[in-house]
């Protein structure tokens, strides 16, 4: 017996909440943080916009949660690397939540290095996992987030402060723009990825058997 549907919402309804927390912490924050050169995690340092930043991240979170879920149910076999990504990223992002980055730049924490480590399998986890995913399914806006993500993060590193191509052109002084770019088409990817997945009324994405009807030989690919 085949099972059921599986609604894909609840993955859909993950980064649309984290886009409205993201936004509400650049209005809440907005003579606090630079959004140039100001890191998002800074948002979790204040008093009027931590709260949003902590629920925007697990909601993020939970949306990827919910595509590995859709994986498991609809493309078990070929969808594991993407499944093992989609969850890594999650827990990056309930440690980044729960640890927040450092109050200044000089100090370094045990935390604060746990907010960074967590960060970057966040950012790296999630391009790779779209893109299997865009790869299986032939999803070419979904392929291109996850392009532009990864040239985002290139971007990102080289102008952040201290790095030695940051160092190379003088710190440009918008790597907090980058971040936020980067943010945006992470968020994009979960949503088309929710969207993808869960596409067919409950079918696997591409390359799973689905019978045919009674008489027509062996299973087919979709």
């Amino acid at each position: 017996m085949s099972a059921g549907p599986v609604p894909r919402w609840p993955g859909a309804a993950g980064p649309v909440l984290a886009l409205a927390a993201l936004a509400c912490v650049h209005v809440t924050a907005a003579g606090s943080v630079d959004p140039v050169n100001g890191l998002i995690s800074e948002y979790a340092l204040l008093d009027g916009s931590a709260w949003a930043m902590t629920c925007g991240m697990i909601a993020l979170a939970m949306g990827s949660v919910w595509v590995a879920y859709l994986l498991s149910r609809l493309d078990p076999a070929r969808g594991a690397a993407a499944r093992v990504l989609f969850l890594a990223a999650a827990l990056g992002l309930l440690l980044a939540a729960a640890f927040p980055t450092d109050t200044e730049a000089a100090v370094t924490s045990v935390g604060g290095e746990i907010h960074r480590w967590s960060a970057a399998v966040v950012f790296t986890a999630l391009p790779c996992a779209g893109w299997m995913v865009a790869r299986r399914s032939g999803n070419r806006t979904l392929a291109g987030v996850a392009v532009a993500s990864v040239m985002l993060l290139a971007a990102f590193l080289a102008a952040h402060p201290g790095s030695p191509a940051s160092d190379l052109v003088g710190d440009p002084g918008y790597h907090g723009l980058f971040q936020r770019l980067l943010v945006l088409a992470d968020i994009t990817l979960v949503l088309l990825a929710a969207r993808r997945v869960g596409e067919k009324g409950g079918h696997p994405v591409t390359g799973a058997l689905v019978p045919r009807p009674s008489g027509s030989g062996a299973s087919a690919r979709v």
